[in-house]
């Protein structure tokens, strides 16, 4: 490439440290640099402290713009967020330079509105890149809510409009493609050389399961708790680890209340809300780690982040096949299969893995390894979106002319 073109990502996410959302823009932009591209990060969280207004982060010039203050005033919350968005179109109003593209990851309707219309002015393609599809918990009053309808007409209509599309998901790129539009599907990637894999074969006597993360409706984490305590409840060979929710939140979940138990069971191991990279150590140092989720728009949209950093640590992953995780995760290879998600399938994955001979584990770590460095490294994508923002560039010059 004789000259480096710029993409901006741009989008209400937190960066660096906002989650699967900012290890996703991380992974893309890592891509991205590689295919020759100077990428510059326009997050929109709440300038602080901790989020200063300009920042370097491995390499990335990172812009705080300010899109989301706290709502400390519900009334206002709406309003706000329909105004998301102008304050990242002043900062691309002021570059000198404009970018080759514009990336926007999450925001939805209210940057949408915003971007479409501006891209189109400075002819700039628009690029989004969609990694879920909310559903509403409460099918009678949920569909109609804000937040529903926002998402709805995003996907639907808005997101169609500047038909240039990553999806995280084939379910995602099928949608997309059905409504004509240019879309390439690229999983959660991470750069595999930064977490040193545990290959080795378990030297704990007990075999050690991993949970991480903040339970949201999505993860069943009660179906954890209940399936460990009626498997091995003192914990003698076999124990749940958990990092991400505190003592008090974990006594209140069905599995412990109702048996009344007042503190955390032997069964578990509980280090509460730590930094990202003890919790990945935590998983590393685990024998399985464990996913388990309904399958609805949500889990078949989207695609587990969890899955792909445990198999980048060589702990291969107990779940139910959801998304695309059947492409990935291959029962008794990278894995074990569940062909549900309740509890007393959970128990009878729990018993095979305990089953399992030191050796047969310590392959299944050395395979999922190898199935992350494979499908999820983030320079194996680096020629498709080498391809796919080239050709957006080169088609927008064909316009122009």
């Amino acid at each position: 490439m004789s000259e480096q073109k710029t993409v901006v990502y741009v989008g209400s996410f937190a960066f660096p440290y906002g989650g699967a959302a900012a290890r996703r823009v991380l992974g893309n932009a890592k891509s991205l640099r590689d295919a020759g591209y100077k990428v510059i990060i326009g997050t929109g969280q709440p300038e602080n402290s901790k989020n200063p207004k300009f920042q370097e982060f491995e390499g990335f010039e990172v812009y705080t713009l300010d899109e989301r203050p706290d709502y400390k005033r519900s009334a206002l919350k709406y309003f706000k967020y329909l105004n998301i968005g102008w304050k990242t179109i002043h900062w691309l109003d002021a570059m000198e330079e404009k970018p080759a593209v514009v990336l926007l990851y999450g925001g939805y309707t209210p940057y949408f509105l915003k971007l479409l219309p501006w891209c189109k002015k400075h002819n700039i393609p628009l690029v989004f890149d969609a990694v879920e599809w909310y559903q509403p918990k409460n099918k009678v009053f949920g569909y109609l809510s804000p937040i529903h309808l926002n998402y709805e007409w995003a996907m639907r209509k808005l997101s169609v409009k500047g038909k240039n599309i990553i999806s995280i998901s084939t379910f995602l790129d099928r949608h997309y493609k059905s409504k004509n539009c240019n879309s390439i599907i690229v999983p959660p990637t991470i750069d595999t050389n930064d977490f040193e894999p545990n290959v080795d074969i378990s030297l704990n006597k007990r075999l050690s399961i991993a949970y991480t993360g903040t339970p949201g409706y999505k993860d069943l984490f009660d179906n954890y708790l209940e399936a460990i305590i009626r498997t091995d409840p003192l914990g003698e060979k076999i124990y749940l680890r958990v990092a991400g929710v505190t003592n008090e939140q974990m006594l209140q979940y069905p599995a412990l209340r109702t048996r009344n138990y007042t503190t955390i069971p032997p069964c578990i191991e509980n280090v509460g809300h730590v930094h990202h990279s003890n919790a990945i150590n935590l998983v590393r140092t685990s024998d399985f780690s464990v996913l388990l989720r309904k399958i609805n728009r949500v889990s078949t949209a989207g695609f587990p982040t969890k899955v792909v950093e445990s198999l980048t640590a060589g702990t291969p992953v107990i779940c139910n096949l959801t998304s695309d995780l059947a492409n990935y995760i291959h029962d008794d290879i990278e894995g074990i299969i569940c062909k549900d998600y309740h509890v007393d399938t959970l128990i009878a994955a729990l018993k095979k893995a305990m089953n399992k001979s030191k050796e047969e584990r310590a392959m299944m770590r050395v395979n999922a390894r190898k199935q992350a460095e494979n499908s999820f490294d983030y320079r194996k994508y680096v020629h498709l979106f080498s391809e796919f923002i080239g050709g957006l560039i080169a088609k927008e010059k064909s316009t122009i002319i």
